[in-house]
């Protein structure tokens, strides 16, 4: 398949009411073309009489479709995604994607997933995947008209790749894997457990976020924010655990986010820092975490925007939950970040493992609560002293500033102090003033020490998710050790 014909099959569209012979699948039948053989849904349209073969689903009209395109097969000397990539590239001459491309394993496919807008406005998603047996390069194309009918449809295409017989074998789960559909780019290289293990991830999806489960992977998507940011959560396999977490951490994150390369700055100059979290969770199981600037390499596909990355592993006796994260850079994300907001935590807190029976932590959390701990802004600070026979003590103060002439100000500090007991259960901070005993105030926490210097040396952190006695809202403090 050459790139001419590729383009002038995705350029111009064929109205598949208006082509002869055209039948329906009643039911899931297998579809040979060339050394490539899938099963095609029960109810899709298929049009076998040109090339390339497309079908469409049930759904699909003249004007607005979901189209799978197989191309015939073609021989190469290069490596898959050598192929796969000039492909694109010279797809992208022809169209120049609307946004950022996005990448990822299928079995024994690899994709591309492009958004592309068309010379009158109209926006289209474009998902070329290849494989290769041998010297034959084998390579299909999804190409739809609205989100809607992607999210609809693309699972089932999806299963229905997952399930191909490339040459006289399935196409077996590749070694690197990622999930399907993922907003982020990630070609994973390390061998994955079995997919069922995703049954084991158990978790509150953040309120407005969809969830969409692939063969190989989870992926939790945000709405689409005001200033076009979408971001993911993207749950994986399970897998083997090593002797070192933290290795485990970096090497994962190598493989997860292969395809794009590392940035100390955002877009507009300003430093990006990575930084390491270690902590356990109330549940027992320890954690690390590794965020870092990313971008899509500028040679290769334009100048994009740095991006923050982050994995998170968790440790579940000899196993690794995986999970994989993408937003903007955190001063300006609007869900995993520093000032306007942040679906972490809240994430975090919900996260269980259906594998993994709960070690009491009561003992270890209230010894690593013990000390004082702080919060200040520049009108206001916090401050918390826990002990570790469950008590502790608050003092907090406010600053606000008046002016009382063109020349004066007048500054008012307010200072508040209170004692109490707390309980833990889990994640689950109960903390009880002595003045109102009967009025427990319930908080999640969590423990971590964060290093920014590649562990040399790391900083305490607490972080107190509280519901706001005024307004009802809820609000994540982090505080210091002191």
């Amino acid at each position: 398949m050459t790139a001419p014909q590729l383009g002038r099959a995705l350029c111009f569209m064929i109205s598949f009411i208006l082509v002869r012979p055209v039948f329906v699948f009643a039911q899931g039948v297998p579809l040979t073309l060339g050394p490539l053989t899938v099963t095609v849904p029960a109810g899709w349209i298929a049009q076998t009489n040109n090339t390339p073969v497309r079908i469409f689903s049930p759904d699909s009209t003249p004007q607005q479709f979901f189209s799978v395109q197989f191309f015939p097969p073609e021989q190469t000397s290069q490596d898959l995604r050598e192929h796969h990539s000039l492909i694109l590239a010279r797809l992208a001459a022809l169209i120049p994607p609307a946004a950022p491309p996005q990448d990822g394993v299928l079995g024994q496919f690899i994709w591309t997933r492009i958004e592309m807008r068309r010379p009158f406005g109209q926006r289209e998603t474009l998902i070329l995947y290849s494989a290769k047996t041998a010297s034959l390069y084998v390579a299909a194309a999804v190409e739809a008209t609205r989100a809607d009918l992607v999210s609809r449809n693309l699972p089932r295409i999806e299963a229905m790749l997952a399930r191909a017989i490339l040459g006289d074998r399935p196409l077996a789960p590749a070694s690197s894997a990622t999930p399907s559909g993922v907003g982020n780019s990630v070609l994973a290289q390390a061998k994955v457990a079995p997919s069922a293990t995703l049954g084991e991830y158990v978790y509150a999806t953040p309120v407005g976020w969809t969830t969409n489960q692939y063969p190989d992977g989870i992926v939790l998507t945000s709405p689409v924010s005001n200033t076009g940011e979408r971001c993911l959560i993207s749950m994986w396999p399970m897998r083997p655990a090593s002797a070192s977490l933290q290795g485990d951490a970096n090497n994962i994150f190598q493989d997860v986010f292969k395809t794009y390369e590392p940035r100390n700055r955002t877009s507009g100059g300003t430093p990006v820092t990575q930084s390491v979290v270690r902590g356990t969770a109330g549940q027992g199981w320890d954690y690390r975490i590794v965020k870092k600037g990313i971008g899509k390499p500028s040679d290769l596909s334009g100048s994009y925007e740095t991006l923050l990355g982050f994995v998170f592993v968790a440790k579940l006796n000899h196993r690794l939950a995986v999970i994989s994260g993408l937003s903007k850079e955190p001063l300006v994300s609007t869900c995993f970040g520093e000032i306007l907001s942040n679906a972490w935590p809240k994430f975090f807190y919900s996260l269980r493992f259906g594998n993994w029976t709960s070690i009491d932590q009561v003992s270890a959390m209230r010894t690593k609560l013990a000390g004082v701990w702080t919060s200040a802004t520049g009108t206001s600070a916090d401050q918390f002293s826990f002990a570790a026979n469950g008590r502790y003590s608050t003092a907090a103060a406010a600053q606000s500033y008046n002016r009382i002439s063109s020349t004066e100000v007048s500054e008012t500090t307010q200072a508040f102090f209170g004692n109490g007991a707390f309980t833990l259960t889990g994640n689950t901070i109960a903390l009880t003033p002595d003045d109102r005993r009967n009025h427990a105030e319930p908080a999640l926490f969590r423990v971590e020490e964060e290093s920014k210097d590649d562990g040399k040396s790391w900083v305490e952190t607490l972080y107190l998710l509280r519901t706001g006695a005024v307004d009802g809202k809820e609000y994540e403090v982090r505080y210091l050790k002191k």
